[in-house]
C-alpha cells in the first residue's frame, strides 16, 4: 500500500511537471495574440481617424497598447493580456465614436446642403415673381403709352375740328334774298249801244284782252362774317 501511494504521487509530480510548460506556452501564446488584435484596433481605429474625432479614447487606446507591449517584453503574461484587452476596448471605443462624428458630419452637410437648396429655390421663386411682375409692369406701361397716345390723337383731331369749326365762323357769309314783285294791270272796259225800232240789244262790255303783268325781282345780297 505504501509502495503503491509513492508510485502514484511519483505520477502525480510527473504529470504536473510535464503539464506546467504547456500552460506557460498556451498563455504566452494568448498575451501575444492578445498584443496582435489590440495592435491591429489601434490601427483601424487610427485609419478611421478616430485620433482627431475621438482624440482623448484614442490616446488611452494608445497607452494601453504601449503598457501591453512592455508587459509582453517583460513576460508579464496576465498584466499583458489584461492591458492588451483594454487597448482592444478603448480602440473599438474610439472607433464608435469616430464614426459617430464622422456620421454627424454628413448628417449636418446634408441640413447644409438641404437648407443652401432650399434657400436657392426660394431665391429662385422671388426672381421669377420679380421677373413677372416686372413684366406685368413693362405691358402696363405699354399699355398706357398706347392709351395716351389714343388720347393725344383724339385731342389733336378735337383740336383741328375745333380750329376748323372757327376758321369757318371767322369766313364772311354771302346771303342771297331775291324780292318778287308782280303788278296787276288795270282794267279796260268799252261798251256799245245800239238802238233799233222794233229790238233793244244791250251787250255788256267786252273785256280788253289783259295787259300781262309785269313782273320785278329783286336780289339783295348780305354778308355776315365773324369777329
Amino acid at each position: 500500500m505504501r509502495t503503491t501511494a509513492m508510485l502514484m504521487r511519483g505520477i502525480g509530480i510527473t504529470a504536473l511537471l510535464v503539464a506546467t510548460p504547456s500552460l506557460a506556452q498556451s498563455r504566452i501564446d494568448r498575451a501575444r495574440t492578445a498584443v496582435a488584435e489590440a495592435t491591429a484596433k489601434v490601427e483601424a481605429a487610427q485609419t478611421a481617424g478616430a485620433d482627431i474625432h475621438a482624440s482623448e479614447t484614442m490616446a488611452r487606446a494608445q497607452e494601453a497598447l504601449r503598457v501591453a507591449q512592455d508587459q509582453l517584453a517583460r513576460d508579464h503574461r496576465d498584466s499583458t493580456i489584461n492591458e492588451a484587452r483594454r487597448a482592444s476596448g478603448l480602440a473599438d471605443q474610439a472607433l464608435a465614436e469616430a464614426e459617430q462624428h464622422k456620421s454627424a458630419v454628413i448628417a449636418e452637410e446634408r441640413d447644409r446642403a438641404a437648407a443652401a437648396q432650399t434657400t436657392a429655390n426660394i431665391a429662385a421663386n422671388d426672381a421669377a415673381a420679380e421677373r413677372d411682375q416686372r413684366i406685368a409692369a413693362e405691358q402696363a406701361a405699354s399699355t398706357a403709352a398706347s392709351n395716351a397716345e389714343a388720347a393725344r390723337a383724339r385731342a389733336a383731331e378735337a383740336q383741328a375740328a375745333a380750329a376748323a369749326a372757327r376758321a369757318a365762323a371767322a369766313q364772311p357769309v354771302s346771303t342771297t334774298v331775291t324780292t318778287s314783285t308782280t303788278a296787276a294791270p288795270a282794267r279796260s272796259y268799252s261798251s256799245k249801244r245800239t238802238t233799233t225800232t222794233t229790238k233793244r240789244t244791250t251787250r255788256k262790255p267786252a273785256a280788253k284782252a289783259s295787259t300781262p303783268r309785269s313782273s320785278t325781282t329783286t336780289t339783295t345780297t348780305v354778308k355776315t362774317g365773324g369777329n
